[in-house]
């Protein structure tokens, strides 16, 4: 018969404590908030703030500034644009009249020796008298002419052509001519600067 009394005796079955799970809900939240990405959501400081913004005005005063010195400058050279064809337009005539009481002056001393020469009495000319005096005549007019700007375009014999400066109006055998040089000068061109006022007419050897 056994003494122990009631107080050692255990309930049948196997009751115990179920041990805490690490995976459990502390484990499962602890997972959650280890993958979510680290985020500061905290304001920036006042100072920092304040600077960025002071820096921002800056640049955006600086930006104005620049667009208002280009407008200014873009005006300014529509003025001047302006302002040089105003000029040019009033300018014009001026310049034109200049240029051609120019060429008239240096005419008229030409113009003189045409009227001594229609004043002789006619009796008392001879052929070879009249001949002279248009020599006499053109030699001045030339002169005018030259002291204007203008040059003669007077190929000789022999000279290569230059299409630029003459007009080939005929094809002419010449003695020591080449073919294609210039062989006959028949009338004359004239040059004004680098302006072929008339070309030179002139037969070519073939």
């Amino acid at each position: 018969m056994s003494n122990a009394g009631p107080n050692h005796q255990r309930p049948h079955g196997h009751h115990h404590d179920e041990p805490r799970d690490p995976s459990g809900a502390h484990g499962h939240r602890r997972a959650e908030s280890e993958s979510q990405p680290f985020v500061d959501d905290r304001a920036p400081e006042p100072e920092e703030a304040r600077d960025a913004i002071r820096a921002l005005e800056e640049r955006l005063a600086s930006a104005e500034a620049e667009l208002a010195q280009a407008k200014g400058d873009v005006l300014r050279a529509i003025a001047d644009f302006q302002n040089l064809q105003r000029r040019t337009a009033d300018q014009e005539p001026r310049v034109r009249l200049g240029a051609a009481g120019g060429v008239v002056r240096q005419v008229i001393p030409v113009l003189d020796h045409f009227d001594l020469a229609l004043a002789q009495d006619p009796s008392r000319m001879t052929v070879a008298a009249a001949i002279d005096g248009l020599r006499i005549v053109r030699g001045e007019l030339i002169k005018a002419l030259e002291r204007s700007g203008v040059e003669l375009i007077q190929p000789k014999p022999g000279d290569a052509f230059d299409p630029h400066r003459a007009e080939a109006i005929m094809q002419s055998p010449a003695q020591g001519v080449e073919p294609g040089c210039v062989s006959m000068l028949l009338q004359p061109g004239y040059l004004l600067g680098d302006t072929v006022l008339r070309p030179a007419k002139v037969a070519v050897a073939p």
